[in-house]
């Protein structure tokens, strides 16, 4: 079995090393070490990358797979190489720290406030995954108010300034059964528990395969950028270190620009938005009106026949305005379509002398419209386009 380094020292960058196997499938090359510093995919965290120099040359390594189940044996490991190595060759291992680093600190800020969750609330974590290009995803197994995650994110930083120490630990199965620790899974093995926290404060232990960094206060910053109900609980999307910071940079970035946008400071853009928000609404809804009025206007003038297309926004309470003088002043079925070929429409179709469920049917059944209604009118909406609608209208 391969001696799992990683495990025992997180910060260590090079390791010489033996190549104890080496061979092909599905066209791909893949090697064993004797004993290895790259953490392979496992857990809900992507394999480290990084390079094996020997003889001058060098060969890079792509990934790292598990072989055999941790619930029924010893797991090993076996990486994926861009170049055959003989077996026995003395290599020396060198890792991307730089994106090791940045998983460290997103996997034991993911620790933290799960840790903090289970605490105080007793909800599990049923679910994890750290991209390297995306929020680290953290679901839980019960709900969370916004209080509630202000809260937490600003506990979860708390201890990040009080610098507690990370360690990991091995204990026997006989004292496994005395340690009440989060991610109780069947492990045939070793069973290896991450602890954060001293003697006088324990924040989280749990069984976890990854690389940690060896203190909180190497996390840096721990920030909540999104939270929503997902499966029964909650899902939470979070950035830590260098991510965070970045986030936090890029957004400080957006909202200077809108401050110099409207020659203000960016504590007053909050209220600049929110008030050019209720400034637009308003004008829609004027708008809106107004279009209302002229379309009417023009179905009394005999512009329009028994369809009426528009792409403006209206309300509901404008297109049913329209719909009525529409079918009170045509005979058969007439209809209202809002929107565009690009967007598709919104519709009120129906008659005041014709069965709108019977025209609802032919609806689906030609244009594929969704909705319903009663006899008096349908509506719902369309992805068929202008021409293909009127068509239809003209062969009812």
């Amino acid at each position: 079995m391969t001696d799992k380094i990683y495990e025992r020292d997180s910060y260590k960058t090079e390791l010489s090393t033996v190549v104890t196997d080496c061979f092909e499938e599905n066209g791909k090359v893949y090697i064993k070490l004797k004993e290895t510093i790259f953490f392979p995919e496992e857990g809900g965290q992507y394999a480290d990358k990084g390079s094996l120099t020997f003889d001058n040359m060098t060969v890079d390594v792509i990934n790292g797979e598990l072989i055999g189940s941790a619930s029924e044996s010893e797991t090993d490991i076996r990486y994926e190489v861009d170049k055959k190595i003989e077996v026995g060759t003395a290599v020396l291992c060198k890792l991307d720290w730089d994106t090791r680093f940045d998983r460290m600190q997103n996997h034991s800020g993911e620790h933290i406030l799960s840790g903090l969750i289970h605490n105080s609330l007793g909800y599990d974590n049923i679910g994890f995954h750290l991209s390297d290009d995306e929020p680290v995803t953290l679901v839980v197994s019960g709900l969370l108010d916004a209080a509630q995650v202000r809260e937490l994110e600003k506990q979860a930083n708390t201890i990040v300034y009080e610098n507690l120490p990370i360690r990991d630990s091995y204990p026997s199965k006989d004292e496994l059964k005395d340690i009440d620790y989060r991610s109780k899974i069947d492990i045939a093995g070793q069973v290896r528990l991450i602890t954060i926290g001293d003697e006088n404060k324990t924040v989280d232990i749990c069984a976890c395969c990854a690389p940690h960094v060896s203190h909180t206060g190497a996390i840096g910053i721990i920030k909540i950028v999104s939270f929503m109900k997902f499966k029964g609980g909650m899902q939470l999307g979070i950035l830590c270190g260098r991510r965070a910071l970045e986030y936090i940079e890029h957004n400080l970035d957006n909202l200077e620009i809108m401050a110099r946008g409207f020659s203000t400071h960016a504590d007053n853009v909050p209220k600049l938005v929110e008030n050019l928000k209720d400034d637009n609404m308003s004008l829609n809804s004027k708008v809106a009106e107004l279009t209302e009025k002229i379309i009417i206007e023009d179905i009394k003038a005999g512009v329009y026949d028994k369809c009426v297309f528009t792409d403006m926004n209206l309300s509901a309470a404008n297109m049913k305005n329209i719909y009525n003088e529409l079918v009170s002043l045509r005979d058969g079925y007439a209809g209202l379509f809002v929107g565009s070929d690009e967007s598709g429409y919104r519709y009120y179709a129906g008659g005041s002398n014709a069965d709108a469920k019977i025209l609802a049917d032919k609806m689906r059944e030609k244009l594929s419209a969704k909705g319903g209604g009663s006899s008096q009118m349908i509506q719902g909406r369309i992805e068929a386009k202008r021409d293909d609608i009127e068509a239809f209208w003209k062969s009812l």
